[in-house]
């Protein structure tokens, strides 16, 4: 059975700089792809589905500057490795963006279409 894309939007490959925010508790990670829906980023800590975060995403070069900041609201969809461990190093945190400004989604946007590759 092929499997189908549920994406609603482009993502691209993209290491950004990030901070979420988890209740009181903030942290610097970095992105692995993004798109106008959701962010997929690496992060030493283990955020259960379903957890809530604030998120700001450091774009270089968005919208002809040299840098800009979006500020989204989020919720974690998917987490790898799904269980928390004391042996794991890294896990891969997929999160949907339940809130977003329109000027931080253009700004999002037209960072995503200079990157898409053809």
């Amino acid at each position: 059975m092929a499997k189908v894309e549920r994406r609603g939007a482009v993502r691209v490959p993209a290491r950004l700089a990030m901070e979420i925010q988890v209740g009181g508790d903030a942290e610097r990670v970095e992105s692995l792809n993004v798109s106008a829906n959701g962010v997929y980023f690496a992060s030493t800590r283990y955020i259960a589905p379903l957890t809530r975060l604030r998120m700001v995403l450091d774009l270089p070069g968005a919208k002809g500057r040299s840098e800009a900041s979006v500020s989204v609201d989020g919720v974690v969809v998917r987490i790898e490795p799904e269980e928390e461990s004391s042996g794991v190093d890294e896990y891969e945190i997929a999160c949907f963006f339940t809130t977003i400004s329109e000027p931080d989604r253009e700004t999002l946007e037209s960072y995503i279409l200079k990157h898409v590759p053809f």
